[in-house]
């Protein structure tokens, strides 16, 4: 809720006399205090993920420097060392419980860095060699022992290890078996389709209450994997092509598909409007898949994939509306606009131009009078 939401629904109650003055107050200042904090925790997110990578990227830096001067195994204990050295520190300065959105930074950062010692380790042992083993079951063992100590700390580094975990498993199945990657491609959907199992499992209606946000965080980014993971199974081993889209836009419907249950068939437990941003995420990601779909699958004429596009976001807007998300409001409203400046766009003339422009502030025009309309009633 905005500051001005929470002004009038004050203003409102206290004129009605169900709260004092002081009541009124009081609440106003705490909703302020915390809108205060959540914008510093956002701007702590952004600015620490740019750090992040500026760190990833000036300890490549650093290597491009001095690399010439180190052997092929100095290379690799000098990146797995950076990385075991940022993951220690995030997790240290995490315990003084400050920064936390620094801590997560530094934190991912050094599995990076550990992924990229892993993978770096070819020029010193081939695969398969004792070398390769080792560093392949190093790699097996990360996300198996930072999982159950992330667990316990907080929901936020399960569901990154979970993430970064495919990229692991294929590191060790690539050093220690050499295997062709189509096959570590298949291995990979079969993890990830076990993963979403089990902890669907864990989501069941009858054991909502013991359930963490941990266990919910992982399976959100379990399925935000499944997008390069379809993608990359369609133009590997199923050898789609241009269909490699189809893929995805299954995928998409699968992601969009939860999110819905989870805002409306969910059991109350896991229920959370939060979901929204989700599917606010879909409408967006609508854009390039439907584009890519329309033109390079189907061959539509560009007003038939612009359709598509528009359709997209109409759904989006045509729902945001009813249940009033604005984040989704907004994202249908840019889909729909790249759906008429792309129409605009290709026909090359001014005429065109005007009537894209004309559309998108009718359009405006349009959602500004429907959401004044939710907010007066």
């Amino acid at each position: 809720m905005s500051k001005s939401d929470l002004d009038s629904a004050l203003q409102r109650w206290q004129e009605r006399g169900l709260i004092s003055a002081e009541l009124a107050e009081s609440l106003r200042s705490e909703h302020v205090s915390s809108l205060q904090q959540g914008r510093r925790r956002f701007l702590q997110y952004a600015v620490a993920g740019t750090a992040g990578i500026l760190l990833v990227i000036a300890a490549a830096t650093f290597f491009a420097w001095s690399w010439p001067d180190l052997g092929p195994g100095t290379r690799t204990f000098v990146i797995g060392g950076a990385g075991i050295g940022t993951l220690l520190l995030g997790m240290r300065l995490e315990a003084a419980r400050r920064f936390v959105p620094v801590t997560y930074a530094l934190q991912t950062s050094g599995l990076i860095l550990l992924l990229l010692a892993f993978m770096y380790s070819t020029e010193a042992w081939g695969n398969t060699t004792a070398g390769g083993v080792a560093v392949g079951l190093l790699a097996l063992a990360t996300p198996a022992a930072t999982i159950p100590v992330f667990v316990r700390r907080n929901p936020v580094m399960p569901a990154v290890v979970a993430a970064l975990g495919y990229t692991f498993l294929a590191a060790f199945l690539f050093r220690t078996f050499d295997l062709d990657a189509d096959i570590i491609i298949w291995i990979l959907d079969g993890a990830l389709v076990a993963t979403l199992a089990v902890l669907g499992l864990q989501l069941h209606a009858g054991r909502t209450e013991s359930v963490s946000r941990a266990t919910l965080y992982a399976f959100a980014v379990s399925l935000y994997a499944g997008y390069p993971m379809a993608g990359m199974t369609a133009v590997g081993p199923l050898e789609l092509n241009d269909n490699a889209l189809l893929a995805l836009d299954a995928w998409l419907l699968v992601v969009t598909a939860l999110a819905l249950w989870g805002i409306h068939r969910a059991p109350a437990a896991l229920r959370n409007p939060r979901y929204g941003y989700h599917l606010a995420a879909s409408v967006l990601l609508a854009i390039p898949l439907g584009f890519g779909t329309a033109l390079e699958v189907y061959d539509l004429p560009p007003l038939g994939a612009a359709a598509v596009v528009a359709g997209a976001g109409a759904c989006g807007l045509g729902y945001g509306l009813a249940k009033d998300a604005r984040p989704l409001v907004l994202c249908s409203c840019v889909t729909i606009v790249s759906a008429a400046w792309y129409l605009g766009v290709d026909a090359g003339e001014r005429l065109g131009t005007v009537l894209a422009l004309a559309f998108t502030a009718i359009l405006f025009f349009w959602v500004a009078t429907r959401l004044g309309r939710t907010s007066e009633s």
